[in-house]
């Protein structure tokens, strides 16, 4: 039995949509926004300019209305809270999102990032304290929320998402684990897990034209 099931892409001329997910089965996400030094200033010990290659005064937890219970942190390298973005300075910074509590059964893991500038390599995914280094099965952008004006005149971001697929293991806890460029800048990070695995199939043209874009899930039974 298949069923299927749609993943927009909507963009307007005022402002962009970040991907909205529909996915099967039970399901729970979490955001991260905004992550500037309003939310997190250096008055209150969170990094600065001075704070660059500093490790993050503790993770971060993601928004109150957010179901998933992971948590993003640095693990190396650069990243402070800028005026309106993580921003790396001259140094790459490697972050993760760790779920030590997932959902029972999961089977799929979605990762958004809207970024002023493109990640060094695509994210990977670990499990159960392992380093498996899991590659995306798909990844695909959209129109992002922000503008950036690193460099030039402001521009509007980009919203990255890649998607896993955990059907054939058991997972306890997971990270995504992801690389950032010199001067790279995170505005928002989304994760969207559910214990029914759907195979994503993306229509970048349309995506990136920034017109409604439709994704299919093909829904797969386990077994």
């Amino acid at each position: 039995m298949k069923t299927t099931l749609a993943l927009l892409a909507l963009a307007t001329s005022q402002s962009h949509a970040a991907i909205t997910l529909t996915l099967p089965g039970n399901t729970e996400s979490a955001l991260w926004t905004p992550l500037n030094n309003v939310k997190y200033p250096s008055s209150a010990g969170w990094n600065s300019f001075g704070m660059n290659t500093q490790p993050f005064q503790a993770a971060l937890s993601p928004n109150p209305e957010s179901t998933l219970g992971g948590t993003f942190n640095k693990l190396s390298g650069g990243g402070y809270f800028a005026s309106s973005s993580i921003y790396n300075f001259g140094v790459p910074g490697t972050f993760h999102i760790s779920d030590l509590s997932p959902l029972a059964g999961l089977e799929t893991v979605v990762f958004q990032a809207d970024l002023g500038t493109a990640l060094a390599a695509v994210p990977i995914l670990n499990y159960n304290g392992g380093s498996q280094a899991l590659a995306p099965i798909f990844q695909t952008t959209a129109p992002g929320n922000f503008l950036s004006s690193f460099g030039g005149p402001p521009a509007p971001t980009t919203n990255y998402a890649w998607q896993w697929d955990l059907s054939a293991v058991e997972v306890t806890s997971y990270e995504v684990r992801f690389t950032t460029i010199e001067h790279g800048t995170i505005f928002r990070l989304d994760v969207a897990a559910s214990d029914s695995f759907a195979q994503v199939i993306p229509e970048p043209s349309s995506l990136m034209l920034g017109v409604v874009g439709v994704l299919v899930f093909t829904r797969r039974r386990r077994g």
